[in-house]
């Protein structure tokens, strides 16, 4: 049963460095919504959606275990409070970190979500006055089509 714990912490690790990585990359996005570089948004979205799916991935893992330890549906914090001794304060460590980092996770969401909203705002704003004017967007045409 010891090695499932250190397998449990292993995982729970590995989630958080990528979710360490996640806020690295909202906190971009906030400066790549500001400058408004479709680009580099782009490439972006690619990176945060492959830093999602590793943290799919190690929640799937860390269920497996917490079933196999007997404590499905359990959160770390209730799994470190029954843990073996030597992993209690491990995972007390690792609840803690969590609990911070979601918090940041989800500011930083609102934030860029409140920014994305504003951005949308004044596009449709800047477009409506131009239509009043009968000024329309040109579209681009891809040399590829």
């Amino acid at each position: 049963m010891t090695h499932l714990y250190e397998e449990l912490i292993n995982v729970l690790e590995k989630e958080f460095s990528l979710c360490t990585r996640m806020v690295d990359l909202l906190q971009q996005e906030k400066d790549i919504i500001i400058s408004l570089d479709p680009k580099a948004l782009e490439q972006l979205l690619k990176d945060k959606e492959a830093i999602t799916s590793g943290i799919r991935a190690c929640d799937e893992g860390r269920e497996k275990i917490l079933d196999t330890l007997g404590f499905k549906n359990k959160t770390i914090s209730e799994v470190a409070e029954v843990a073996e001794a030597g992993y209690r304060d491990k995972l007390t460590s690792i609840s803690s970190k969590f609990t911070s980092i979601i918090h940041s996770i989800t500011e930083l969401n609102k934030f860029n979500s409140r920014l994305i909203e504003r951005s949308l705002y004044y596009i449709k704003t800047s477009y409506n006055f131009l239509s009043t004017f009968d000024v329309s967007a040109r579209q681009k045409i891809s040399v590829e089509a």
